[in-house]
């Protein structure tokens, strides 16, 4: 009977990848075909017929799962047990907020820590209002410079801390921070691909880059427009920190925050103490929920 370790899968491409063990790099398959491991999953794993190589048995019990609809409205999982997901946001191109809320909701569903990324401080930009309203909600703004440096050590330790993801928009920089956090990271991207024998399939690939500090940087293609599977509207609020807490002056424990009457969180927000653009994010992301569910059906 062969032993069974335990690791942490830092690539993931197809039915291979990678996985940490002790400190090693060792490439994996999987046993049998409904096993689907993602970067940050821990595994375990026997030693194959293939020396060198690591045959997954089993995917051990996630502390949370990052996950977004695939087309046909059925979950796909893009990472699991994250730490901390980072929403990266510049000034150029102008900020979408409201992907930047999902990014938010679905940290606090998963109870990870959720991290605003100011990228392309040198440009001198005036910082929008937007991000004074996650600071008065307890968000962390970092300023950073993927160009010049500035402000990557203290986004480096703050990523260390565990496993951690950048997400945003396309042209933020998101690539370029992952080059300035990880030493040789795209040649590290290249040298999976070579030894992987997937070529040019790996740039669908997630890879989980060692930061300095000690954490693991998740790095997945397609988190730019990103919307968390949700297919129980009743849980968003709880991804809303301001609606959540306005919530319990609620006059129906079961109100929806959109036309009941005596709806303490539609009060805070005619009153201004609730963002309203940040109450229209949880209304969409109600809608879009909903959708879901019907579809799933």
């Amino acid at each position: 009977m062969r032993h069974s370790n335990t690791a942490t899968v830092t690539a993931s491409y197809g039915r291979r990848g990678v996985l940490q063990s002790d400190g090693q790099q060792l490439p994996y398959i999987l046993k049998g075909r409904r096993l689907r491991p993602v970067c940050g999953d821990r595994v375990e794993w026997q030693a194959s017929d293939n020396e060198g190589q690591a045959l997954v048995t089993a995917i051990l019990e996630r502390r949370n799962v990052l996950q977004r609809p695939d087309p046909r409205g059925k979950a796909e999982t893009l990472a699991a047990n994250l730490d901390c997901l980072a929403a990266v946001i510049a000034p150029q191109p102008a900020p979408d907020f409201f992907i930047v809320d999902r990014f938010i909701c679905a940290a606090e569903l998963m109870h990870a820590d959720a991290l605003l990324v100011w990228n392309k401080c040198d440009l001198q930009t005036a910082e929008t209002e937007d991000l004074e309203v996650y600071r008065q909600l307890g968000y962390p703004v970092l300023s950073v410079s993927a160009q010049t440096g500035a402000g990557i050590d203290e986004l480096s330790n703050t990523l260390g801390r565990g496993i951690s993801m950048l997400a945003g928009q396309s042209g933020v920089g998101k690539s370029s921070l992952i080059n300035q956090l990880v030493d040789d990271a795209d040649v590290l991207t290249g040298e999976l691909s070579e030894s992987s024998g997937e070529g040019r399939h790996t740039t669908t690939a997630s890879i989980a880059h060692q930061l300095p500090a000690g954490g693991l940087l998740v790095d997945t293609p397609g988190i730019r427009d990103f919307a968390p599977l949700i297919r129980d509207a009743t849980i968003i609020q709880n991804g809303f920190r301001e609606i959540l807490l306005a919530a319990e002056a609620c006059r129906f424990t079961n109100c929806q925050h959109t036309r009941e009457p005596n709806c303490a969180v539609q009060a805070a927000v005619g009153e201004g103490h609730i963002s309203p653009r940040r109450y229209e994010s949880y209304k969409r992301l109600r809608n879009t929920s909903a959708q879901l569910s019907r579809h799933h059906r």
